[in-house]
């Protein structure tokens, strides 16, 4: 007989960062909730996973969001003005300044573009970025080209401001890491164990309810399997959900696991890559005048 099963990926979501791992979850149940009138065994469980995976959310809205997160933003936006203020300032004198500040200009033009700062990149990236450049201005020919140009205590202003940045995002960190063992592990388990049920459970109807040659639940079967092939290669880091997943080999087809029994070009998904969304993903985005609360990929 050939069942359409739901490809095994179970060790391949343990593996998964947080924003990942919930992505999946929520995907899988948008699926289950498209199955029409479902018979009474399965109906409970789909209710059961769709309560993990809401229980689950809230639990990553709790290591993602703090008391912190308003403070960060206001001292990013404070940063990000003086920064641009300052680029402004030496594009001003690179034009109208004297012989001297369109001299200075140019050079801290040219040690500024080397650095590349972007307002609108992550937090921890513009951070760094700003460090370094705060440090070159500070030292060297370029601390005199910075007193010819007047930006001497802009400077100091945007090194402080940087600073700040820096020191609320080190306090938020340590904050997240304990709501994340604490929180995020205990509403994965409920999830994951959920969702092996749900898996076993539709696959176990597909199987009952097969007539020789389809079961009623053959196409959101395969629409899953499909999303699980869209995820294995562009969303799970060095995922491969082909067959059954244990740590040695993931890949692996076996009698005993019900992603072997797949007829036609049904076919388990290859490959994973290393493409995420690891820009924070989705619901972890915001913050500040661009610079993004996705900074901590969770």
């Amino acid at each position: 007989m050939n069942y359409i099963q739901i490809y095994p990926i179970a060790y391949i979501l343990q593996r998964q960062k947080h924003i990942r791992h919930i992505s999946w979850m929520k995907r899988f149940l948008e699926r289950l909730l498209q199955i029409a009138n479902p018979p009474a065994r399965l109906a409970n469980t789909i209710n059961a996973y769709q309560s993990a995976v809401g229980s689950e959310d809230e639990a990553y809205l709790v290591i993602t969001k703090s008391d912190l997160t308003a403070p960060i933003e206001e001292a990013d936006k404070a940063r990000d003005n003086t920064y641009s203020g300052m680029t402004s300032a030496l594009d001003f004198m690179k034009r109208l300044g004297t012989a001297d500040q369109q001299q200075a200009a140019e050079r801290v033009i040219e040690r500024v573009n080397y650095h590349n700062v972007k307002i609108s990149e992550r937090y921890e990236d513009e951070s760094e970025k700003i460090s370094q450049l705060v440090q070159d201005l500070k030292g060297g020919t370029l601390a005199a080209d910075i007193a010819t140009l007047n930006l001497t205590a802009t400077v100091a202003l945007l090194e402080q401001q940087n600073q700040q940045v820096i020191s609320l995002m080190m306090q938020r960190q340590g904050d997240r890491s304990t709501q994340e063992s604490n929180v995020m592990g205990k509403a994965r388990a409920v999830t994951d164990a959920a969702y092996e049920d749900a898996v076993t459970v539709l696959n176990a109807f597909a199987v009952t309810e097969f007539n020789g040659q389809s079961s009623p639940y053959d196409e959101i079967i395969r629409i899953i399997n499909s999303d699980i092939d869209y995820y294995s290669k562009y969303v799970f880091n060095n995922a491969t959900a082909t067959g059954t997943s244990t740590p040695d080999n993931p890949g692996t087809s076996t009698p005993d696991n019900p992603g072997t029994d797949t007829p036609g070009t049904d076919t388990p998904p290859s490959g994973g890559g290393d493409n995420g969304g690891d820009n924070g993903g989705g619901d972890d985005s915001g913050g500040g005048s661009g610079g993004t609360e996705g900074g901590d990929e969770f």
